[in-house]
């Protein structure tokens, strides 16, 4: 990811947790549930990298991100007691933010269509995915994310949930309660439009 959403997320909570530091999140939790803020900061700066680059790379904006990611560390904050401290805590957070990012994507996806995608100069060429996994973490990843962040809202998420989310496709279909057939198609558009947008990279 390009240097300007690393910054946004490390100003969300006030910066990373510092390297070799040795934390049993099970207590931070349970701190957390008794009160304790300073515990609750520390848990949200242990994810909060991870979380905001998943949460960026799903809603195509730092600042939307950089908004979803607060708002799920209120409702976090509000709801820790129910949290189950035997659980890992990063899903639960990811959840609450995921959550929230959808009830604006699914007010976006409502507008773009792939008939968009083609009057924009969408046009598919044949390449397999591997490029592209390189990208997401190489040299290119900023113009990976650019393409990315440009691409209609329904591919989008589709893509992130599997590479960045690791979804299988019966539980992205489940999540966002289509076929597992529509998935693969969704995909597929989302690889091929990647593909064509940074083929001059691919070459």
């Amino acid at each position: 990811m390009s240097a300007e959403p690393q910054k946004k997320q490390e100003e969300t909570t006030g910066g990373p947790v510092q390297p070799g530091s040795e934390v049993n999140e099970r207590k931070l939790v349970e701190a957390a549930q008794n009160g304790d803020q300073r515990a609750f900061g520390q848990l949200i700066r242990l994810h909060q990298k991870k979380l905001f680059r998943f949460i960026a790379s799903l809603v195509g904006s730092t600042d939307r991100a950089d908004d979803v990611v607060q708002e799920a560390f209120v409702r976090a904050w509000q709801n820790i007691k129910k949290f189950r401290s035997e659980y890992d805590f990063y899903p639960w957070l990811s959840t609450i933010a995921r959550n929230l990012a959808y009830n604006e994507l699914r007010r976006q996806e409502k507008t773009q269509s792939l008939d968009q995608m083609k009057e924009s100069g969408f046009n598919p060429v044949d390449t397999e995915l591997g490029p592209l996994e390189k990208m997401m973490n190489g040299e290119a990843q900023e113009r990976f994310y650019k393409a990315l962040w440009a691409m209609p809202v329904l591919y989008r998420s589709v893509f992130v949930l599997r590479h960045f989310e690791n979804m299988d496709y019966a539980m992205i279909g489940s999540y966002l309660k289509i076929p597992p057939g529509t998935v693969d198609s969704r995909l597929y558009r989302a690889r091929r439009y990647l593909l064509d947008e940074l083929k001059d990279l691919l070459e």
